[in-house]
């Protein structure tokens, strides 16, 4: 299904998105301003996206953040509905598992955090376990990683798993989180990638066999998009949860769930 044929329920909604300078979140980007319709789309990222002038940018506000700051920029992160999260890197690009941690684990942290606080929810409501629940009614939208687990001994999935529940712990109305496959890129990245290079050795396959192994950056776009816009796109097995700590309704995007939202 495509956000043109979509009833989008983002008319008069502001949406946040940090790093859209990268793969999924420039292909996000660029969905949100030809097909959707927010009053404002906010770019927040180290450096601001360069686009051409085929994608409409009236509704388009960038700004730079320095994510060891944050606290700068609230007035940033104020007044918006929906925020769609795509900050990442890789432990070669970070320098060592330290930075690492910094960059794919951290700033996404804390710019949720700030997002919270800057949106707070009207009225606390409780939740049937007793406990307080969301603080802001912000939809949060994460792409993370196939394979995230807290619990892994690797670096990279542990650190998705472990942003995955510190962001579904840190009081939103609702959290999507993304596990996207290995992703085949439309524009080179700044950066060699072994692992994506070989992806065109085995595209062709994966897709005739509906192996859902590897995805488009801009179908996991696509997908955030629907699922923020347009809710009835989420596969039948989608189901939102409430997190038992903070309330936040949560969800499972599965690549396979991706492919069929964005036909």
């Amino acid at each position: 299904m495509s956000a043109e044929n979509t009833n989008d329920n983002s008319t008069m909604k502001n949406a946040l998105v940090f790093g859209a300078t990268g793969a999924v979140g420039k292909a996000l980007l660029k969905d949100l301003l030809k097909n959707g319709s927010y009053a404002k789309v906010v770019a927040a990222g180290r450096r601001k996206v360069e686009l051409d002038d085929t994608i409409p940018q009236d509704k388009l506000v960038q700004t730079t953040l320095d994510f060891d700051n944050l606290e700068a920029s609230r007035e940033s992160f104020r007044n918006v509905d929906d925020v769609y999260c795509c900050l990442g890197t890789t432990r070669k690009t970070a320098g060592s598992a330290e930075n690492f941690r910094k960059i794919d684990q951290e700033y996404v942290v804390e710019s949720a955090k700030i997002v919270a606080e800057e949106n707070p929810i009207k009225t606390n409501t409780t939740t049937t376990n007793g406990t307080t629940g969301p603080k802001s009614p912000v939809h949060f939208l994460y792409c993370s990683s196939a394979g995230a687990n807290k619990d892994s001994w690797f670096l990279y999935p542990q650190s998705k798993g472990q942003t995955e529940e510190r962001i579904s712990q840190a009081g939103f109305d609702k959290v999507s989180i993304f596990r996207p496959g290995a992703l085949e890129v439309v524009e080179p990245r700044p950066e060699f990638r072994p692992a994506e290079s070989m992806i065109g050795l085995f595209t062709k396959l994966n897709h005739a066999c509906n192996l859902h192994m590897a995805i488009s950056v801009s179908n996991v776009g696509r997908a955030m998009h629907l699922a923020a816009t347009s809710p009835s796109s989420l596969p039948a097995n989608v189901k939102y949860s409430a997190n038992e700590t903070s309330g936040s309704k949560v969800s499972i995007i599965t690549n396979k769930d991706m492919d069929g939202m964005a036909l």
